[in-house]
């Protein structure tokens, strides 16, 4: 990614410039394929500045699938620092696929090291990661967070699994 792309994304995300103006500009961006080529470039590379930037660029619609499955990579590693927004994607946007529960689980045993400074951080993740595992398809995503409920030793886990649970149920 250029300088000048760099510039151009800055723009948009602080309202200087519509996105059309940064399509205009770099046409390839609105191609779903470029922008896959982008995210598997940005993790072979483990480039976490080029990855912030690509993530302040709208998804594409199509190919939602092949999306999901980079995020699931990126999500199970720690080079970056976007594991919350893109724990927050899977709560919100790809929440149709039971396969994410076992990678959300896994980003539950394997918190990065920045996210665990302080208390108060970590259980936010903590949170994010069990409300996105209780948006996933039912009823794996119940039994999911029921086992994480019993099988724990966290309180503050199993009283977000529980209360998870309880809304789910409704």
């Amino acid at each position: 990614m250029t300088n000048k792309e760099k510039d151009m994304i800055l723009d948009f995300v602080s309202s200087e410039i519509p996105i059309e103006s940064f399509y205009k500009e770099f046409p390839k961006y609105k191609e779903c394929n470029f922008i896959i080529n982008q995210y598997n470039e940005v993790i072979s590379h483990r480039d976490r500045d080029t990855l912030s930037y690509l993530r302040m660029l709208p998804l594409p619609t199509e190919n939602i699938e092949e999306i999901a499955i980079i995020y699931r990579k990126i999500l199970s590693e720690n080079w970056h620092i976007e594991h919350e927004d893109i724990v927050s994607l899977f709560q919100s946007t790809y929440n149709n696929d039971k396969e994410n529960i076992h990678i959300l689980l896994n980003a539950l045993e394997n918190i990065p090291d920045y996210l665990q400074e302080d208390e108060i951080t970590k259980y936010s993740y903590i949170k994010k990661i069990i409300y996105a595992i209780g948006a996933q398809p039912q009823p794996e995503s119940l039994l999911a967070l029921e086992k994480l409920a019993s099988e724990t030793n966290d309180n503050k886990i199993k009283e977000l699994a529980l209360h998870q649970i309880g809304k789910r149920k409704k």
